[in-house]
C-alpha cells in the first residue's frame, strides 16, 4: 500500500460521516442542562495479542484504536465537548484464559464495549461471560462460522470463514492444484478455515486428504511434518506433483513448522496456501529460513480485503499506523479503526448512559450505514460483516529485502479472480 493523503484530509472526511450525530448528541446535552453538563468520558477497551502470537496484528490495531479515539476526540472538539473516549488497551498474548482475565477486568472499569480479541478461541471463551454482563465484543479478525450466533453480544467486523475458504479454493483450482493436504491449528478459527476450505474445495470437484491437526502449543513439528509427507507422498501417487498442494491455517507458529518442512525435498517442491492468521506477518519476515522457503512454495494468504472504493480514506490511515509501529498494517487492523467510529457514533445515538440493548442496536444500525476505511461496515443476521473481498499475500523479494506482496484478489460477489 503506497501512501499520500494527509492526516488532515482523512480527518475531514471520517468528520463528515460524524457531523449529525454529534449535533444531535450536543443538542440534547444543552436542552437537558443549560449550564452544561461535565464532559463524560467513556471508556472503550482494546484486547489484542501484543506480546503473544499474531502479535503483528495486535501492534497494529493497538495503534489503528489510539489514532481512532484522537480523532473521534478532535472532531469533538476541546474542553467544551460533552462526551470524550478513551482507550483501554489489554494484552492477551492470544491466550484464551487471558483475554478472559483481561475482559473482566475491563468490564469492571465501566467498558461496555470491547474492541477485539482476535483468534475465534479467545472469542468463544469471552462469549458467555459477554452476553451475561452486558457487554459487547467486536472483533476485527474472528472468523469462525461457529460464532456466527444471530442476537448475542458478539460482532465480528470481518467475513466468517466459509467467504475465505471459497476465496482460497478458487486461487487453488485456477493454479491448477487438484488435490491438497490441509495442515492445521487446533483452535476454532483454524479449524474452522479448514472446515470452510475443505468443502469448497471438494464442490470445486477437487480431492481433500484427511489432512494434519496440530495443537496450539505444539513447538516441535517433527511428527506434524512426517505425518504431511505421507500424505503429500500419496496425493502425489494420485495426481502428480504438479497439481497437488498444501493448505496451511496457522499462526506465527508457521516459522516453525517451516523450518522442520524446508528440510524435506518433497515439501519442498510442491505449492503451499495460507490463511489471514499469517497474512503480513513480521513474524514469517523475521527468519530468514521462513522466508526462503515461503518464497520456494509460493504461498499466497488471503486476507479480508481492502475496497478499492475506499483507498483514499485507508491509504493515508495505513500510513499513520506505519509511522507509529513500523509494520505494514492489513485490512483486520484498519477495521478496527472503523469499530471505534462506529461504537462512538453509537454512543452519540443513544445519549450518554444507554442500556446495553440500546447500544447493541445502535451499533447494528450505525454499522449499516457507516462506510469507512475498510468501506462499507454493514452486518448480516449473526453479526458478521455481509460484504468482503480477499487479497492474497505472498513474501517475494523487493530490491533483495523480503516484502509481503499482494498478489491476487478474489471478488466474492462476482466470483471473479484478478491477479495483480
Amino acid at each position: 500500500m503506497r501512501l499520500r493523503t494527509s492526516r488532515s484530509s482523512w480527518a475531514r472526511t471520517a468528520g463528515r460521516l460524524f457531523a449529525l450525530a454529534a449535533l444531535a448528541l450536543g443538542g440534547a446535552a444543552c436542552d437537558n442542562d443549560p449550564s452544561g453538563p461535565a464532559t463524560r468520558e467513556v471508556v472503550l477497551g482494546g484486547l489484542f495479542s501484543l506480546t503473544g502470537n499474531w502479535s503483528t496484528l495486535g501492534q497494529t490495531s493497538q495503534a489503528a484504536m489510539e489514532l481512532a479515539v484522537e480523532d473521534v476526540n478532535q472532531y469533538l472538539g476541546g474542553d467544551g465537548a460533552r462526551l470524550r473516549f478513551t482507550t483501554a488497551i489489554e494484552d492477551t498474548r492470544l491466550d484464551p484464559e487471558q483475554a478472559l482475565a483481561r475482559a473482566q477486568a475491563l468490564r469492571s472499569r465501566g467498558a461496555q464495549i470491547l474492541i477485539g480479541p482476535q483468534s475465534s478461541a479467545e472469542l468463544a471463551r469471552l462469549k458467555e461471560y459477554a452476553d451475561a454482563n452486558a457487554l459487547l465484543l467486536v472483533s476485527q479478525s474472528s472468523t469462525a462460522g461457529t460464532l456466527a450466533i444471530p442476537g448475542d453480544n458478539v460482532f465480528r467486523f470481518t467475513p466468517a470463514d466459509s467467504l475465505e475458504g471459497v476465496a482460497v479454493s478458487a486461487l487453488m483450482w485456477d493454479d491448477g492444484i487438484r488435490a491438497i493436504v490441509p495442515v492445521w491449528r487446533d483452535d476454532p478459527g483454524n479449524a474452522g478455515l479448514e472446515r470452510a476450505t475443505r468443502a469448497s474445495f471438494s464442490a470445486l470437484g477437487g480431492s481433500v486428504l484427511e489432512g494434519v491437526q496440530y495443537g496450539a502449543a505444539t513447538q516441535d513439528f517433527a511428527a506434524t511434518v512426517t505425518a504431511l509427507r505421507a500424505q503429500v507422498d500419496q496425493a502425489i501417487a494420485q495426481q502428480g506433483a504438479g497439481r497437488v498442494a498444501v493448505y496451511l491455517a496457522a499462526f506465527d507458529e508457521v516459522v516453525q513448522l517451516f523450518a522442520r518442512a524446508a528440510a524435506d525435498p518433497v515439501l519442498g517442491a510442491v505449492r503451499w496456501y495460507g490463511s489471514d492468521g499469517v497474512a503480513l506477518s513480521e513474524a514469517v519476515l523475521g527468519s530468514a529460513q521462513a522466508v526462503e522457503f515461503a518464497i520456494r512454495v509460493g504461498y499466497p494468504n488471503p486476507i479480508f480485503g481492502l475496497d478499492e472504493s475506499a483507498r483514499e480514506k485507508w491509504e493515508p490511515l495505513a500510513q499513520r499506523i506505519r509511522t507509529r509501529t513500523n509494520i505494514e498494517p492489513d485490512a483486520f487492523a484498519l477495521a478496527v479503526y472503523d469499530a471505534v467510529w462506529v461504537a462512538a457514533q453509537s454512543y452519540l445515538a443513544t445519549g450518554a448512559s444507554p442500556s446495553i440493548e440500546e447500544l447493541r442496536r445502535a451499533f447494528v444500525t450505525t454499522a449499516g450505514t457507516h462506510f469507512g476505511a475498510t468501506g462499507w461496515t454493514v452486518l448480516n443476521a449473526a453479526g458478521d460483516r455481509r460484504y468482503g473481498d480477499f487479497d492474497f499475500w505472498a513474501v517475494r523479494q523487493v530490491n533483495g529485502t523480503p516484502r509481503w506482496v499482494r498478489v491476487a484478489t478474489y471478488e466474492t460477489i462476482s466470483g471473479r479472480l484478478v491477479r495483480r
